[in-house]
C-alpha cells in the first residue's frame, strides 16, 4: 500500500542518516532491491501475446520456472474437524522461461508449456511457493488439481498431439477460369479430426466482401461477396483454428471475359489501328502472344503516365477486349513493351486489332495471368531489376525464381526490354522444380566472350536435374570443344547436338529445344536445325532447376557450369510447340516493327 511504500522509505532514510546502511550501498540501490524485477507488483499479469495457447477442465499440473505467483505461498486448506481440503478460487503465474505439465484427468488429453507463458487455475488445490535468489531473480514452483487451467506460451506441446483442421472444397475451386461476375458467396468446408470446435475467418482481395465464424463444427460454411468485375483475378484467405492449431490456404479465381462493347462508349477517346503482317505468321496459331512494342508520342501525350488505359480490341467499334500483359512502359517517352493475346493468328490474312488509350478514369486494363496459355508453366521476361532476388513468373502459376542476390546476376539491356547478365563466375538464377514429359523451352542469349574450349568445358543457359536417373533433364548452351548446343534429356542415349558451332558475341540468338514423348528438336532463331544424336555421359547435379548455372550434388558452381553472357525471355510450355509457333514468336520478337504496323491516331465521336 502507499502507507507501507511510505513506511519503507523512511526505514532507509533513517538508516541512512545513523550509517546503518552496508558500505557502499546508497539508499538508491537498496529501495531498486526491494522491488526486484521479477517481483508480482512489477509484472504485467494480463494475456501477453504469446502464440499457443492451452487448456484443460479437471485437470492436475505441475510448473516450475523463472517468474512468480499469485498468491505468493499457497498450501493445502482443510475443513477442520471433517479435513476436506477447500479449493481456492484462482492461481496465477507469470514467467520470463518455465516448464508447464498439464492433464486432464477426464479428457485423458494434456500439454506441456515452454518458454515465456502466464496461466490461471480456477478452483485451485495444492501448493505453490516463490523464492527470492540473488542476483534478485524469482524462481517459483508449483503443483495440485484445478476444476480450470489455461496458459499462454511461446511453445505448447499437445498428448496426443493435435491435428489441424483441414480446409476443402472450396467453391469457386482455386484458379477457375471464367467465374461469373454475379458471384454472390464464396463456401468451403472445415474439419478438426479431434472434434475440436473451430473459428474460421475470410478475407479477399480485392474486397469483395468478408467474414468469420466461432465454435463451428465440421461442416461447409459461406461468405457473402459482391461487386465483382470482369477479367478480374480475385484472391481469398481462409484461416481456420482449433485453438491450438491454425490452417491457412489462399485461392483464387478470373472472372468472366466482359461483353463486347465500345470503348469510345466508355470514355476511351484514341484508338490506332494495328495489322499483323501474316508474311510473318507461319502457320495458322491460337492463343499466340505477340509482342507490342513502339515509342508513341500520342501515348506519351493522351495516355495515361502509368498506362492503365491502354487497352486492346479485336476490331472497332462495338467488339471483345484483348488481354494483355505491359513489361514495360515510359510515359515520358511514350515508350510501350506488351504482350497481347491473339485468339485466332492467320498465315494467309493479316489480322487487325485496335489499341485505345486516352481515358483518365480507367483503372489497369492488364490480365497477365490470361495472356499465357494453360500450356505455359513458366514466363520469365527477366526485366526485375537489381533491387530484389524475385524473379517473376508471368503465368497463373506464380512459380517466382530466386537470384543468388540482388545483383548476381545483373540487370542489363536485352532482346525486349531487360534482361539477366550472367558474368561467367557464379551468377545464377534458381527456378522453383517442375516435371513434365512433353515440354518447350525457349529463350534468347547474348555471348560476351567467344567461345573458348581450352579454358571452359560446358556453360549453362538452363540445366535441370533430379536425383532419379529415370526423371532427367538437362539443356546445355555450349558443349565441350565443338560449341555446339546441347540438349539432354533422360540419359546418354538420348542426347542431342546441333551443327551450328559458331556464335557471335554481342549477337541475340532464339533457342528452343521441344519434346513431345518421342521427337526430340532442336531450333535456333527461327529454323530447326540438323541435330547429331550424342552417346556422352549423363551430367547430374542433384533436384535442382538453374538459369546460367549447373549445380553439383557437392553444392558448388564449377568455373566450367556458368554462362558468360546475358539471358532474355526464358519460358518452359508442357506441351511440344509446333515449328510454326517457334518460328513465329521468334519473328514477333527479333523484329516487332515488322512484325505488325501502326494506323494513324483516330478520335472517338
Amino acid at each position: 500500500s502507499d502507507k507501507t511504500q511510505q513506511l519503507q522509505h523512511e526505514i532507509i532514510t533513517l538508516a541512512d542518516e545513523h550509517d546503518l546502511l552496508p558500505a557502499g550501498l546508497s539508499p538508491d540501490t537498496l529501495t531498486s532491491r526491494l522491488h526486484p524485477s521479477w517481483t508480482l507488483q512489477n509484472r504485467r499479469l494480463e494475456t501477453l501475446p504469446l502464440p499457443s495457447k492451452g487448456s484443460e477442465l479437471f485437470c492436475t499440473f505441475v510448473s516450475t520456472g523463472s517468474g512468480g505467483l499469485l498468491p505468493i505461498i499457497v498450501l493445502p486448506r482443510l475443513i477442520p474437524i471433517i479435513m476436506t481440503p477447500i479449493p481456492r478460487l484462482f492461481m496465477i503465474w507469470n514467467a520470463d522461461e518455465a516448464i508447464t505439465s498439464c492433464g486432464g484427468l477426464r479428457s485423458g488429453t494434456g500439454f506441456i508449456a515452454y518458454g515465456q507463458q502466464n496461466g490461471i487455475a480456477l478452483g485451485f488445490w495444492g501448493i505453490g511457493f516463490t523464492f527470492s535468489l540473488p542476483p534478485f531473480m524469482g524462481v517459483y514452483g508449483l503443483a495440485g488439481y484445478a476444476l480450470f487451467a489455461r496458459v499462454n506460451a511461446e511453445e505448447i506441446e499437445f498428448y496426443p498431439p493435435n491435428r489441424a483442421p483441414i480446409i476443402s472444397s472450396e467453391n469457386p475451386s482455386s484458379g477457375t477460369w471464367n467465374v461469373p461476375a454475379s458471384l454472390s458467396e464464396l463456401s468451403f468446408r472445415i474439419d478438426d479430426a479431434d472434434g475440436d470446435r473451430m473459428s474460421y475467418s475470410v478475407t479477399t482481395d480485392p474486397d469483395i466482401g468478408s467474414g468469420s465464424g466461432n465454435n463451428k463444427k465440421n461442416g461447409f460454411y459461406s461468405v457473402p461477396v459482391s461487386g465483382l468485375d470482369y477479367d478480374k483475378i480475385y484472391r481469398w484467405k481462409v484461416e481456420v483454428t482449433d485453438g491450438k492449431d491454425t490452417t491457412v490456404q489462399q485461392f483464387s479465381f478470373f472472372t468472366e471475359a466482359k461483353p463486347p462493347f465500345d470503348p469510345f462508349d466508355e470514355g476511351w477517346q484514341y484508338r490506332k489501328k494495328i495489322t499483323i503482317d501474316h508474311t510473318k505468321v507461319a502457320g495458322g496459331l491460337t492463343n499466340f502472344p505477340v509482342l507490342v512494342s513502339t515509342t508513341d508520342a500520342d501515348l506519351r501525350d493522351k495516355a495515361q503516365d502509368d498506362s492503365d488505359d491502354i487497352l486492346f480490341m479485336d476490331g472497332a467499334g462495338v467488339a471483345k477486349k484483348l488481354y494483355h500483359e505491359i513489361e514495360e512502359y515510359d510515359g515520358s517517352a511514350g515508350e510501350l513493351v506488351a504482350w497481347v493475346k491473339i485468339p485466332s493468328l492467320s498465315s494467309s490474312t493479316d489480322t487487325t486489332l485496335y489499341m485505345y488509350y486516352g481515358n483518365s478514369a480507367s483503372q489497369n486494363q492488364q490480365f497477365p495471368e490470361k495472356i499465357w496459355d494453360s500450356n505455359f508453366l513458366r514466363v520469365y521476361h527477366l526485366n526485375d531489376g537489381d533491387t530484389s532476388t524475385t524473379v517473376k513468373d508471368s503465368t497463373k502459376n506464380y512459380k517466382h525464381g530466386t537470384k543468388k542476390s540482388n545483383s548476381e546476376p545483373s540487370q542489363a539491356d536485352g532482346i525486349i526490354s531487360y534482361s539477366q547478365h550472367f558474368d561467367n563466375n557464379d551468377d545464377n538464377i534458381k527456378l522453383p522444380n517442375l516435371n513434365a514429359n512433353h515440354y518447350t523451352i525457349e529463350g534468347w542469349f547474348n555471348r560476351d566472350t567467344v567461345w573458348d574450349a581450352s579454358s571452359t568445358a560446358w556453360e549453362f543457359i538452363y540445366s535441370a536435374g533430379d536425383v532419379n536417373p529415370d526423371n532427367y533433364v538437362m539443356f546445355t548452351d555450349l558443349f565441350d570443344s565443338s560449341g555446339r548446343l546441347d540438349f539432354r534429356h533422360n540419359g546418354p542415349d538420348n542426347n542431342l547436338l546441333t551443327k551450328t558451332n559458331s556464335w557471335s558475341i554481342n549477337k541475340w540468338y532464339y533457342f528452343s529445344a521441344t519434346y513431345d514423348g518421342s521427337t526430340k528438336r532442336i531450333y535456333i532463331n527461327s529454323y530447326e536445325e540438323s541435330i547429331d544424336p550424342y552417346e556422352g555421359g549423363r551430367l547430374r547435379g542433384g533436384n535442382y532447376h538453374l538459369l546460367g548455372s549447373y549445380y553439383r550434388d557437392t553444392g558448388t558452381y564449377p568455373t566450367y557450369g556458368v554462362f558468360d553472357g546475358k539471358i532474355d525471355e526464358f519460358r518452359i510450355s508442357d506441351i511440344a510447340r509446333s515449328s510454326s509457333w517457334v518460328t513465329s514468336s521468334h519473328n514477333t520478337m527479333n523484329d516487332p516493327s515488322s512484325f505488325l504496323s501502326f494506323g494513324s491516331e483516330e478520335t472517338g465521336p
